[in-house]
């Protein structure tokens, strides 16, 4: 009876696992918990996940490599907090701010788009844009992340506020 229990139980976990959400290890103090998608791939430092009408990739945010022919190191947390909010523009060197600008520009976010909130000590910045592309930027202590998404504003709701504290 005992093994018969255990074969049943472990038949139901089996079955029912793809209902399970995946979880993606960002830090030692984040995660992201994410649908369980079709295709999962990675290259380097560069995290694919794809699903049928939509995908999200994830990598480090590198300040020497990010911006043609400009190292960032130790700009990059002011640059990305300007990509997302003017007003932190007027905070960085003229130089910077234009560069910034431009960026931002080329994203194309609808800036009605654009969220910053904190999860723990974490700042998070996400906008979309009108041709359903999303960005989402996790600045923590010792990294960038750059979260790029391939589909709506729900999709990309979805990822930005399942980044949880772990």
């Amino acid at each position: 009876m005992e093994n018969t229990l255990r074969a049943l139980l472990f038949t139901i976990l089996l079955s029912s696992s793809s209902v399970f959400a995946d979880n993606l290890i960002l830090s030692t103090k984040l995660s992201l918990e994410y649908p369980s998608p079709i295709v999962l791939g990675h290259g380097g430092t560069y995290l694919l996940v794809k699903y049928k009408n939509w995908s999200f990739s994830h990598e480090h945010f590198d300040p020497k490599t990010f911006y043609q022919q400009i190292d960032l190191t130790g700009l990059e947390k002011d640059f990305v907090r300007a990509i997302f909010d003017h007003t932190q523009r007027t905070k960085l060197p003229e130089w910077l701010s234009v560069v910034s600008r431009e960026f931002s520009e080329g994203l194309n976010l609808d800036p009605k788009s654009i969220e910053i909130f904190k999860v723990g000590n974490a700042e998070i910045f996400t906008g979309h844009d009108k041709k359903n592309h999303g960005q989402i930027y996790i600045i923590e202590d010792l990294v960038i992340h750059q979260i790029s998404i391939s589909g709506t504003k729900k999709e990309l709701d979805l990822i930005a506020k399942n980044i949880k504290e772990r």
